[in-house]
């Protein structure tokens, strides 16, 4: 699949752009606040908010206080508000809105968490807030719906807010059978979290990318590149982004940058220092 297609297949995803104004259950990494217990006793005033680890009855569960918790607001609206303002910043996991119990959703989230495999030797995180849209691009073409019926969820990707609700005819099970995960979905996951970044670079850096095409598809072309480069972190993806921007033509162009790429005793991290090294010395002498 080229990049264009990629784009379109998470333009293609029914999504809605709004925040919750109503939920009734969160997913909550602990591993990426680990005070957020106490963010929840001092938010959670009328005590009326109830948690449960993801990781209860499963080997991982003696470190429960480092994975993921179900939380059920019972009708707290005041917590609801507070935590949507801490997602809005932290990539804490995502919200549920949900006609169903809180036995049936921390199964249903359970079930996805333990899904790579019939043993619980290795967990899922489909609950991360930055990869929940590549998630449902990657499984877009199943039968039955991840989601029940007349659920819809809600995350926060840096952004904005997003949503996905689940069609009313979803089939629902009422003895839903372990999820299972194929390989050929999880294997186009990086490749749509690569288009979901460039989804979002492309709102950054929009006033200076180039006028021409799908800009977005522009952006995601120049992350691939980076990738075959050897630029496998985000961060320095996004610096080679940054130099494709700044030069305003490929870079792989250049004699001198085209060096700097040949020589393998350079950490990734290290060739990008000197191709920016080489600009802002080109820039200095313009």
């Amino acid at each position: 699949m080229d990049a264009a297609n990629y784009i379109s297949t998470l333009d293609s995803l029914d999504l809605l752009a709004q925040e919750p104004s109503s939920a009734d259950f969160a997913i909550i990494d602990l591993a990426v606040d680990d005070r957020f217990l106490r963010f929840l006793y001092e938010a959670d005033q009328h005590g009326s908010v109830q948690w449960w680890s993801l990781l209860e009855n499963t080997r991982w569960q003696a470190s429960w206080n480092q994975g993921p918790i179900l939380l059920a607001f019972n009708g707290d609206t005041q917590f609801h508000k507070k935590l949507k303002e801490k997602l809005s910043f932290m990539p804490l996991g995502i919200v549920i809105d949900s006609p169903e119990s809180s036995t049936c959703v921390f199964n249903w989230a359970q079930g996805w968490l333990l899904a790579l495999g019939k043993s619980d030797e290795r967990l899922f995180r489909f609950y991360d807030p930055r990869s929940f849209r590549p998630l449902l691009a990657a499984f877009a073409g199943r039968e039955k719906q991840i989601i029940s019926s007349g659920v819809t969820i809600y995350w926060h990707n840096g952004s904005g807010w997003h949503g996905y609700r689940s069609p009313d005819n979803a089939i629902k099970e009422e003895l839903p059978e372990q999820p299972s995960l194929v390989q050929a979905e999880l294997s186009e996951l990086p490749a749509f979290r690569s288009a979901d970044r460039a989804m979002v670079y492309e709102q950054v850096y929009r006033d200076y990318l180039p006028e021409t095409g799908d800009r977005r598809v522009w952006v995601l072309e120049q992350l691939q590149r980076a990738s075959k480069l050897g630029f496998e972190t985000v961060s320095l993806q996004e610096r080679w982004l940054r130099l494709c921007i700044r030069i305003g033509s490929d870079p792989i162009a250049r004699a001198d940058v085209q060096e700097v790429i040949r020589r393998s005793e350079m950490t990734p991290a290290d060739r990008l220092n000197a191709m920016e090294s080489i600009l802002e010395g080109k820039d200095a002498t313009a």
